[in-house]
């Protein structure tokens, strides 16, 4: 992870109270203009509409977590609304969102499975997932399904019954085996998440996204243990 592409939590931030109204609206601009000096002259909008809120809610989801399942998810990294100047490819210096992440480590871009949530002009989405689930780590995966299919399965018929989280990953299109039909897309799956996205109606969400969020991190809670064990 690159050390300006993540920041921690800053201290004696207020609770959350929503993201505003305008949020929408800063962010259109950012991307119209993707350049530091309108973003100097939003530079006010930017920590009134975007960063103080993402930060406020970071930290309430987060020691929502840990009272709800203590030391499961401890490390917690907010993003920087800028790209790495190393990596722009063409693009402008600023993204057009923000997102934050919980886990056991502070490495995001590892097998290690991560809680995450974003937000952008249009939609927030949550959800959980192992990113560079590759090689020896994906082996390991299909193995404990080989060795134990129920423990997965019983994870997996909870999954279904919530509609709002659909799976973001791919299969192989040469199959790695056949556990049944319960377990065939895990068991093939080029990595393993889940997640949902939420459309704005029409206002960004209020006070009421943490309870949604902790919602969602709390049922995707087994699967993360799972991963976690490998």
């Amino acid at each position: 992870m690159m050390a300006d592409e993540v920041t921690t939590v800053p201290k004696n931030i207020p609770p959350f109270e929503g993201f505003p109204k305008d949020l929408p609206d800063f962010l259109w601009g950012l991307s119209f203009h993707n350049e530091r000096p309108w973003f100097n002259d939003h530079r006010a909008d930017f920590d009134r509409c975007l960063d103080t809120p993402i930060h406020a809610l970071a930290e309430d989801v987060r020691a929502a977590m840990e009272e709800r399942f203590p030391g499961q998810a401890p490390a917690l990294h907010v993003s920087r609304i800028w790209r790495d100047a190393r990596r722009l490819f063409g693009r402008g210096p600023f993204k057009d969102h923000m997102w934050f992440s919980l886990g056991v480590s502070a490495e995001i871009y590892t097998p290690t499975p991560q809680f995450w949530f974003g937000i952008d002009a249009k939609s927030w989405e949550a959800g959980m997932g192992g990113w560079n689930m590759r090689g020896e780590m994906l082996d390991r995966w299909r193995k404990s399904i080989d060795a134990a299919p129920q423990r997965l399965e019983a994870i997996v018929r909870d999954l279904n019954a919530r509609p709002d989280l659909a799976p973001y990953w791919q299969v192989y299109k040469k199959p790695k085996g056949d556990p049944g039909p319960l377990l065939y897309d895990w068991y093939n799956a080029r990595e393993v998440g889940l997640g949902t996205t939420v459309w704005f109606d029409p206002d960004p969400p209020g006070k009421e996204l943490t309870a949604q969020v902790l919602d969602i991190f709390s049922a995707l809670m087994p699967l993360y243990q799972y991963l976690l064990a490998l």
